[in-house]
């Protein structure tokens, strides 16, 4: 008994939310309408249903913004993409020839620069944080250096482009102390 009461509720609540949404859904005012108004800066009139849905300009404008929004977020998954695998290369070229040549250098360097933009683009700025359990010698240094930029990949990866990850944001600033770390190992 309880049950079908609540599922004819249920029924009611949708049935008039419903009804609901076909009264409030905007129809054209016809040409004589007392709502219309005369527009200053034209001299025309201008319906207040246009106004309320926007001109096909402005919803043009929208669709670009959002479509350069997503462009940014996807170019963003590709420099954490880029970054994970430039330490790993990093890291593999080091365990290979147990040192840093200039080749891993550039990497590094561009690792660093597109971390930075990663960061910018989350919404982080140049808040320098000290690393938390630094490491002592360069190979554990380039193997947490892989291991944070893969874990930035996954974070830039799941994150939708409307939100600003905190996660993200420190992950980017562990990776640039890290690079720092590094950089005082090889001079």
């Amino acid at each position: 008994m309880f049950l079908r009461s609540t599922f004819c509720l249920l029924f009611i609540c949708c049935a008039f939310a419903f009804a609901q949404a076909q009264n409030t859904t905007p129809t054209p005012p016809s040409p004589q309408s007392p709502n219309d108004s005369i527009s200053a800066d034209k001299g025309s009139r201008r319906s207040s249903w246009h106004d309320t849905l926007g001109s096909p300009e402005d919803e043009m404008l929208v669709r670009q913004k959002i479509k350069a929004d997503e462009k940014d977020h996807l170019d963003n998954v590709e420099r954490a993409r880029e970054a994970a695998q430039l330490s790993t290369e990093i890291r593999d070229a080091f365990l290979n020839n147990k040192t840093l040549g200039r080749t891993e250098e550039k990497k590094l360097e561009r690792l660093e620069k597109i971390t930075r933009k990663i960061r910018s683009e989350a919404g982080g700025s140049d808040v320098g944080d000290a690393l938390e359990d630094p490491p002592t010698q360069i190979e554990p240094a380039l193997s947490r250096l892989a291991e944070v930029s893969d874990k930035l990949r996954k974070g830039v990866e799941k994150t939708p482009r409307q939100v600003i990850s905190a996660a993200v944001i420190e992950r980017a600033n562990e990776l640039l102390e890290l690079i720092r770390v590094i950089h005082s190992f090889s001079h």
